[in-house]
């Protein structure tokens, strides 16, 4: 009997396939964590819009870390290795991913033109309720996604090649969903949420041009951010359409247009375009995050200081260990001399003298000894900082 070739592609594609795939996913997930991080650590990261942004970076690493794997194991083998429920949860993590991606840039856009076009209405929008519409958004998603849950699952095709009958397992959906895919992909989660970001950005183009001291004044803070934020985000969309639009069209034509599966168009758009068309959706969630970068001050700062932390913690720990030191040997020197109060010589040729109360207040360091010193003592004296 012959045998089921293992996997679609030989060894130099599979090569190739995996390190494309590698490098999105790294870029995704190392990009996306420190967005989380930034946000969830960053005191001055507390807007509406940075909450968002939390969520589009949350969804954009559901997308790395599930979707990413299992699309790239089913673009390199004949068979679908995840098993039934693997087939049903990636399918539902998958389409729930992508729908709140778009629907939170929806919910960016409303938030930059009410920012922009509505400032009185914008400045009483509490963060409580964008936590309800993220909420929100977390739960329609899942809900359209949930058909994929009972219509897909593992099914067992039979091959019939010349030396006998084979058998295949692939993730596939048992039902007709062309509907499915007209109402809800391609419907509500493709062209309405894109026709309210054209309107939305269209109001704040006209609200911007017809107000001229909203654009002359510009050099005014609170304006030139809002106005930066929406210039990024309207990237992020940008990036989003062109890297998912191309996926969308070559759905539309396996569902709509595609009649006979053996022709060379079809192979074709299903062999090369269609795994090409996947890499590219999953680079706009690996993109986002330089993004931030580029726009936003603060996201650079607080992506800085994440870099920094390591070196800011290991540094903290030497200090603490040189301090506790520093008091140990304080301590000593004054159980040796009976007394409670101890004389010690500043480099300035000045002396200090300080009492074991100094040290319960922990006034150790060289900068708060120094201020116990008599001010007359240092009066003539010049002080250096580095």
């Amino acid at each position: 009997m012959e045998e089921l070739d293992a996997t679609r592609h030989p060894l130099g594609m599979l090569i190739l396939y995996s390190f494309f795939y590698l490098c999105v996913f790294l870029l995704g997930l190392l990009g996306n964590v420190f967005v989380v991080l930034a946000v969830v650590l960053h005191p001055t990261l507390r807007s509406t819009t940075d909450y968002l942004i939390l969520s589009l970076a949350s969804a954009d690493l559901l997308i790395i870390i599930f979707c990413l794997p299992t699309t790239l194991l089913n673009n390199l083998l004949t068979e679908w290795q995840l098993g039934a429920t693997g087939c049903k949860l990636s399918t539902w993590i998958n389409s729930t991913t992508s729908c709140a991606s778009i629907f939170t840039l929806v919910a960016v856009t409303a938030d930059r033109y009410l920012a922009i076009c509505h400032t009185l209405k914008y400045a009483v929008w509490d963060s409580r309720w964008t936590l309800y519409v993220i909420a929100a958004i977390w739960l329609i998603s899942g809900l359209l996604a949930s058909p994929n849950l009972v219509v897909y699952d593992e099914v067992h095709f039979a091959l019939d090649p010349p030396n006998g009958t084979l058998f295949a397992r692939l993730c596939v959906s048992t039902q007709d969903e062309t509907l499915h895919f007209l109402i809800v992909n391609l419907f509500l989660a493709f062209i309405v949420p894109f026709l309210l970001i054209s309107v939305f950005y269209t109001l704040i183009f006209i609200t911007v041009s017809n107000h001229r001291s909203l654009a002359v004044d510009a050099h005014i803070r609170d304006e030139r951010v809002k106005l930066r934020v929406a210039h990024m985000m309207l990237t992020v969309i940008i990036v989003f359409a062109l890297c998912w639009l191309p996926l969308y069209g070559i759905y539309s034509y396996f569902f709509l247009a595609a009649s006979d599966p053996e022709s060379p168009t079809f192979q074709f758009a299903s062999q090369v375009l269609r795994p090409l068309f996947q890499w590219l959706s999953l680079l706009s969630s690996s993109l986002n995050p330089l993004i931030y970068i580029a726009y936003s001050q603060k996201y650079r700062r607080a992506f800085h200081q994440l870099l920094l932390l390591p070196c800011r913690t290991k540094y903290e720990r030497v200090r603490r260990i040189t301090r506790n030191t520093f008091r140990l040997r304080l301590e000593n020197g004054m159980e040796r001399n009976g007394s409670t109060k101890m004389t010690a010589s500043l480099v300035n040729g000045s002396s200090a003298q300080f009492s074991k109360a100094h040290l319960d207040e922990h006034s150790i360091s060289p900068v708060t000894v120094f201020s116990h010193v008599d001010r007359s003592s240092v009066r003539t004296h010049t002080v250096t900082s580095f």
